[in-house]
């Protein structure tokens, strides 16, 4: 069995045929995840300094050369890499007194700080399996975005005390600004809310526990509570939709979680899709107390550590992407002013950052060409075994990096 890490379900019951070298087939995976083992030697970069391609060495010396000279060190990306990358990263960071930062700025980070703070009670996907009556996905189209979470964890699967399956033994709720694939599953035993604001979505709920008609959703909200107060155990995923929903306003989202928690037992998991995301906040947390946007020279986290507010300022002079695609993604605005600095990408496949780098160190794909650690997105290590081994990985050259400082 192998892991994929397509995303952060971290599926551990990948099975491959092989042949030589080569992929033939790929069993029990979802398209996304048998892509990436069907596929691995597609879009590959090559070494490149200023553009041009060059040997190993000639790029990882040249890299070395950019850190040692850099003043001010930006690390970003990190979360498709192992545990012990990170590890790597946050030492490189540490040693040069750099700024640090991932996609959990943009993404689901806020709601793994509330997990890891312990303002928000949560759980594993094993224990929602076994357990699990609401299944409440809010801001979050998991069928498309975790394609495996419903059937591996959650509506579909029998399980402990769920054994009659989403037939009898579930109870699905979809929060959603529009009628995704996921809401679309909301039929039998099941309520779609179709929202427009999530705090007026949350106030309602604060009217039926106060035993008052809520503003909205008269008939649905009193039957979700109903449903919640027929187990001791229900879980809300909470995606993107959520978050920016939230408007930063996360006590309103706690207080409404606390409440429920005083009628019935409701966890909170995160349905976030970067693979390790968790893993570099729970590494961050662990050694700073803060989970991104740090500055190892100022010692604190600030929101103008972000990286995108690092590039907005003119504050930083280099930037070690790992793999992820800052340009691909970031608003023009800050794109622009990442291709005009000194940028190392390390990433297996190339990229549109690739392309405007000062230097381009080609890696291993996590999972496929190397192992190591991941978290998955309700906290359990997951263990990485590689398909085929490549002697230059992320770890191989994070390490090399780190001889310069």
């Amino acid at each position: 069995m192998y892991t994929c890490a397509g995303c952060s379900c971290l599926c551990d019951d990948i099975e491959i045929v092989t042949e030589k070298d080569d992929v033939k087939t790929v069993y029990n995976a979802c398209r996304r995840g048998a892509g990436i083992f069907l596929n691995y030697r597609l879009s590959r970069t090559e070494p490149k300094v200023d553009g041009k391609i060059a040997d190993f060495e000639q790029a990882i010396e040249k890299a070395q050369d950019i850190i040692q000279n850099s003043e001010n060190l930006a690390i970003y990306g990190l979360d498709t890499t192992t545990l012990e990358v990170q590890e790597l990263a946050i030492k490189l960071a540490e040693k040069k007194e750099a700024y640090i930062d991932d996609n959990s700025t943009f993404c689901l980070g806020d709601f793994v700080e509330m997990i890891l703070k312990g303002e928000l009670p949560s759980t594993t996907l094993e224990e929602v399996k076994d357990n699990a009556y609401v299944i409440a996905y809010w801001g979050s189209d998991a069928y498309h975005s975790l394609s495996r979470h419903m059937s591996r964890y959650t509506y579909y699967p029998r399980g402990g005390k769920r054994q009659r399956g989403y037939e009898e033994d579930r109870f699905l709720v979809v929060i959603d600004v529009r009628k995704t694939h996921t809401a679309k599953l909301a039929k039998k035993n099941a309520r779609f809310l179709q929202i427009r604001d999530d705090l007026e979505l949350i106030e309602a709920f604060n009217q039926a526990l106060d035993g008052k008609a809520p503003s909205i959703f008269v008939n649905d909200i009193p039957r979700i509570l109903k449903e919640m107060e027929k187990a001791d155990f229900n879980v809300i995923f909470g995606g993107l939709g959520l978050k920016y929903g939230l408007k930063g306003k996360y006590e309103a989202f706690k207080n409404l979680i606390a409440r429920l928690n005083e009628r019935t037992g409701v966890y909170f998991i995160p349905a976030g899709c970067h693979p390790n995301m968790r893993g570099f906040n729970e590494l961050m947390f662990d050694k700073t107390g803060e989970i991104n946007r740090y500055s190892f020279n100022e010692q604190r986290s600030s929101d103008e550590f972000a990286f995108y507010r690092l590039l907005e300022n003119d504050a930083i002079d280099t930037a070690v992407i790992i793999g992820t695609d800052p340009l691909n993604s970031l608003p023009f605005e800050y794109a622009k002013k990442l291709a005009k600095i000194n940028t190392i990408v390390i990433d297996p496949r190339e990229t549109f950052t690739g392309r405007f780098a000062r230097v381009v160190l080609p890696s291993a794909i996590a999972g496929v060409e190397t192992g190591g650690t991941m978290v998955r997105s309700d906290g359990v290590r997951v263990e990485l075994k590689p398909l085929f081994e490549k002697e230059i990985n992320d770890e191989a050259i994070l390490s090399r990096l780190l001889e310069v400082v």
